[in-house]
């Protein structure tokens, strides 16, 4: 989305399209449940008589299941935090999982054993 830089930072902020969703974070609700779809569609297709029609079926109406019960619940993960909250969260995710290097996680402050603070001049 384009940032104006002379307007109010609320005039910047997307808007929110449906149950405390933005278009961004309802197309990210939209295609994890499309892609949780996946698994429930392959024991399905293994009943008699369904078969390969569980698989469109399945990646269909979990998307919308997905949207329904979890725009109230995002609606309460995201009240009082920042509107980039979400996509900090998943790039620290993205980062745990050594898929991106964007972000610094580890602190190297007990790497040399201290406890207390080195004074100068030699002195502890």
């Amino acid at each position: 989305m384009a940032v104006i830089d002379f307007l109010p930072d609320r005039l910047n902020n997307p808007p929110v399209v449906w149950k405390g969703f933005t278009s961004s974070e309802f197309l990210l609700a939209a295609i994890i449940g499309m892609l949780a779809g996946i698994p429930l569609s392959v024991l399905l297709s293994l009943l008699p008589f369904i078969g390969w029609l569980a698989f469109p079926t399945c990646m269909l109406l979990t998307p919308l299941v997905m949207v329904f019960l979890g725009g109230g619940w995002i609606a309460d993960y995201k009240r009082g935090k920042p509107e980039n909250y979400i996509w900090q969260r998943i790039e620290v995710l993205r980062c745990r999982a050594h898929l991106s290097r964007s972000l610094i996680l580890d602190s190297r402050t007990w790497e040399m054993k201290r406890t207390s603070a080195v004074k100068r001049g030699g002195q502890v």
